[in-house]
């Protein structure tokens, strides 16, 4: 995963370039069908489409949940409900997305095969376009990880935060082990849920 941080974004979208044109050379050639009857065909180009379509999900969402740690990082928690939001939208248009993928191979016959796979399946011409959709998609969902891993990260540092502050005010003190006097946690609620 550390490969792709390090992947400038010049490189990413020099990538999308590769893969516009390819698209286009493919247009230009009748898609290279390989022979493919045209339901066949129809079911093909709505895979390619899904696929593209699960790629700018999935970078929707990263975006979101990097606005979220900005946020959360500049303590502006109350925007956290929004970016929630947005998050669970493009989630659920995500496992959409999906399920919509998994049918279209199942027609195509490739349900129970994987990427690689599949571009075993598939004719040379189409083989290309195919492993870049294939390869862009697995970027962006190895950066949403990332970035989803990230906010986590920051969330559970300004959780932690406010706890400390609680607990301070609370009058519950801690060693530097963070080990906490349990005779003083008798008169706190708060020691009951979090010790």
């Amino acid at each position: 995963m550390e490969w792709i941080d390090k992947m400038p974004a010049a490189d990413r979208e020099a990538g999308r370039e590769q893969r516009n044109e390819t698209e286009r050379d493919m247009d230009s050639e009748g898609r290279g069908d390989g022979g493919m009857d045209k339901n066949r065909q129809l079911l093909y180009e709505g895979f390619l489409d899904v696929i593209r379509e699960l790629t700018d999900t999935a970078h929707q969402i990263r975006r979101v949940e990097e606005e979220k740690a900005v946020a959360v990082s500049h303590r502006r928690h109350e925007l956290l409900d929004g970016f929630i939001k947005k998050e669970q939208a493009g989630i659920l248009k995500l496992q959409g997305l999906d399920q919509h993928r998994m049918r279209l191979a199942k027609r195509l016959g490739w349900d129970s095969l994987t990427f690689s796979q599949i571009l075993e399946e598939v004719p040379p011409v189409q083989h290309e376009y195919l492993k870049m959709l294939f390869l862009e998609l697995e970027q962006e969902l190895m950066r949403l990880i990332q970035s989803k891993e990230l906010a986590e990260r920051i969330i559970n540092v300004r959780i932690y935060e406010l706890l400390i502050t609680v607990e301070r005010k609370e009058g519950i003190l801690y060693d530097n082990t963070r080990t906490v006097n349990l005779d003083e946690c008798s008169r706190v609620n708060l020691c009951d849920r979090y010790v």
